[in-house]
């Protein structure tokens, strides 16, 4: 999850980079189970205090593409993650197999320390081993993701 303020169809802004809003604490709703399941507690990017989110994204690396932490270090220094790439990631890999086999309610729910600024927008990947079916014109379309 990531924010951008005022960069969509502006040139004079670089939309590969995002910005962390104040952002205090997030969580993912996976029908009525919560990722994480504490609060990111003292998650405050103005007063340096960003840790844990930073871990969690680092750790990203390591867990999606199961490879040794030395060998998948992100590169991406604590103040490059605050001022450059504050993306959050919640990992949801641990759920129950009912959870897995059925429909997914996905919310996310965030809190911040100060009013978000105009023109600014949230985005989201999913990352699932799920398939999805669409009915489109009466064809059923298979769709992998």
């Amino acid at each position: 999850m990531a924010f951008q303020t005022d960069k969509s169809g502006n040139q004079e802004h670089n939309p590969s980079l995002f910005d962390h809003c104040n952002l205090t604490n997030m969580f993912a709703m996976l029908n009525s189970r919560r990722y994480p399941e504490i609060d990111y507690d003292g998650n405050n990017f103005t007063q340096q205090n960003f840790s844990r989110v930073y871990g969690d994204a680092a750790a990203f690396q390591t867990k999606f593409y199961r490879l040794e932490e030395l060998v998948s270090s992100p590169n991406i220094q604590p103040s490059d993650f605050k001022e450059l790439f504050p993306i959050l990631v919640f990992d949801v890999s641990k759920q129950s197999e009912k959870l897995k086999n059925s429909v997914t309610d996905i919310q996310i729910k965030a809190q911040f320390s100060a009013n978000l600024p105009a023109n600014t927008e949230a985005f989201a990947i999913v990352i699932s081993d799920k398939s999805l079916i669409f009915k489109s014109g009466g064809q059923k379309m298979r769709v992998e993701y």
